[in-house]
């Protein structure tokens, strides 16, 4: 039988917008179904969702895509960045965590309905459920991932001949489904080297 919840969360986070840099604090009301008999799967779902939240959006500054110059700049100075495709305005953010937060889940549970509100947004509610217009995320982007990517910054420290094998993500939190096959599971940290001998 499917569940009908609700999860409240907040979180607090910067935002980069017309060129000022300011904090927010957001506040987000879930009405979620659950898909699945399996309790397992469903706390997983849960906990994927927290984790994303506060592991990776707490914290971060919301950025338009298309500042990638600003992007880099903070992700060098080892500011914790998420891409949005346009200005990170409330109703952006919450069609964006709309979407991303049911892709980590894969179909064990289902977010109906997200409403999101912020400190900045003078406490207007922006809701967003399947039947909106899907707008600037139908283009494929990180929030159509299962994964907690949430931009598309490249890390450029690494030699040309290292490839750095990163591990998955929900396998280190311990999230990942009941009865998941690990083959794809690697130690954090983990690199291969390509040798480049000269011929003697």
């Amino acid at each position: 039988m499917n569940v009908r919840l609700q999860c409240d969360l907040e979180f607090l986070a910067g935002i980069y917008y017309e060129d000022q840099l300011q904090i927010n604090r957001y506040s987000i009301c879930m009405n979620l179904l659950t898909k699945t008999v399996d309790t397992a799967n469903t706390n997983i779902a849960m906990d994927r969702v927290k984790t994303f939240v506060y592991g990776e959006l707490e914290n971060t500054v919301f950025i338009n895509a298309a500042n990638h110059e600003r992007s880099e700049l903070f992700h060098m100075m080892g500011v914790n960045v998420t891409m949005v495709p346009e200005a990170p305005v409330d109703q952006i953010i919450g069609m964006m965590l709309y979407y991303k937060l049911n892709a980590i889940m894969e179909g064990r549970m289902l977010i109906t309905q997200l409403d999101l509100s912020s400190h900045l947004g003078d406490g207007v509610w922006y809701q967003h459920d399947d039947e909106d217009p899907i707008g600037p995320f139908a283009a494929e982007g990180w929030w159509h991932d299962n994964s907690l990517k949430h931009n598309t910054l490249v890390d450029t420290e690494a030699e040309s001949n290292i490839v750095k094998v990163l591990p998955n993500a929900w396998v280190e939190y311990g999230l990942m489904w009941p009865g998941e096959h690990l083959e794809t599971a690697s130690a954090a940290g983990n690199t291969v080297v390509f040798g480049n001998f000269p011929k003697q």
